[in-house]
């Protein structure tokens, strides 16, 4: 466990951090809009099935870059990094530890956040993510109208270590395994803005935590809807916020005046017919119930941590 901690720390502080270049958010979000919808309504219609390009990314910072170089079909995610991380120079370094030293959160982030793909599958009331993290592959699938699911993990270090087990809508509340953000803790305003994300219209609202920055708790969050997605796939999503509709887009900052954003995004909706093999995941014995958490636990330590 301390060897992976350390390594990702290390490689964390060899990344490069600048400020969001807002304008250039903009033009990410507008891209697809552009090609696929008018440039002024966006896209009016229900999406209802299709597939989803899950983008998690730190605008403007280099290690966002090394991170979508860096391929789980090639074996050692880690030590790719390293390679890749050799390409930073002496004087990057220097400028992303500054800005990382003291931020133990922003190294768990990337860690568990599902960095290196990401992509869900939506077919009438049911939705399937399949993801990669630096530890871990992950695929979820979800009923979302009896609020039950199964979820298959596997090491990407090591494929032997694996783990299946159900849930149910009380497991994530009970467990932490999604993070939910505590709506009591938060004051929540809509903004008046608007933006097309993928090509759907979209309201942005701004979540800010109550008392100011809390050490344990994520500072302010962006938050951007469409009425125009379904509202099963906030479920799906790193971070869960009971909104109206589905959410397209978080920006996650770890203090109320933070300028360094980690941000989840829709990047591409594609409506199309979704076979029956998308919507599967893979399975490994035993499938665990969720209430045999202490055996989903120490099966997760062994992927997450090596042990």
């Amino acid at each position: 466990m301390n060897r992976v901690i350390i390594f990702f720390l290390a490689f964390v502080c060899m990344a490069s951090c600048k400020k969001e270049q807002t304008q250039n958010g903009q033009m990410s979000s507008l891209l697809f809009s552009e090609e696929h919808a008018t440039k002024t309504a966006g896209i009016k219609e229900r999406f209802t099935e299709g597939k989803i390009d899950v983008e998690i990314y730190f605008p403007g910072n280099r290690l966002s870059e090394i991170l979508k170089k860096v391929d789980p079909s090639k074996g050692d995610t880690q030590q790719q990094m390293e390679e890749f991380v050799k390409e930073i120079s002496p004087e990057e370094r220097e400028k992303i530890s500054r800005i990382t030293q003291g931020n133990p959160v922003l190294a768990l982030q990337i860690m568990f956040a599902p960095m290196l793909k990401n992509e869900i599958f939506v077919k009438e009331n049911r939705v399937t993510a399949k993801c990669d993290g630096m530890m871990y592959h992950l695929e979820n699938t979800l009923n979302a109208d009896t609020e039950t699911g199964m979820i298959f993990v596997r090491s990407q270090s090591d494929q032997k270590k694996q783990v299946t087990f159900k849930y149910d809508k009380d497991f994530f509340k009970e467990n932490q395994f999604q993070t939910k953000i505590d709506l009591q803790a938060y004051d929540r305003k809509p903004t008046g803005e608007t933006a097309l994300i993928a090509g759907y219209p979209c309201r942005k609202a701004l979540y800010t935590l109550k008392g100011g920055n809390n050490a344990v708790r994520i500072g302010k969050l962006e938050v951007w809807t469409s009425e125009y997605v379904p509202k099963s796939l906030n479920f799906i999503h790193p971070y869960y916020l009971e909104e109206a509709h589905g959410i397209m887009k978080i920006a996650i900052y770890q203090g109320t005046e933070s300028e360094v954003p980690m941000i989840y995004e829709f990047k591409k909706l594609t409506p199309s017919t979704v076979s029956n093999s998308d919507m599967e995941i893979r399975k490994s014995e035993p499938v665990y119930e969720s209430s045999d958490m202490m055996e989903i636990g120490s099966k997760l330590m062994g992927i997450m941590f090596g042990g």
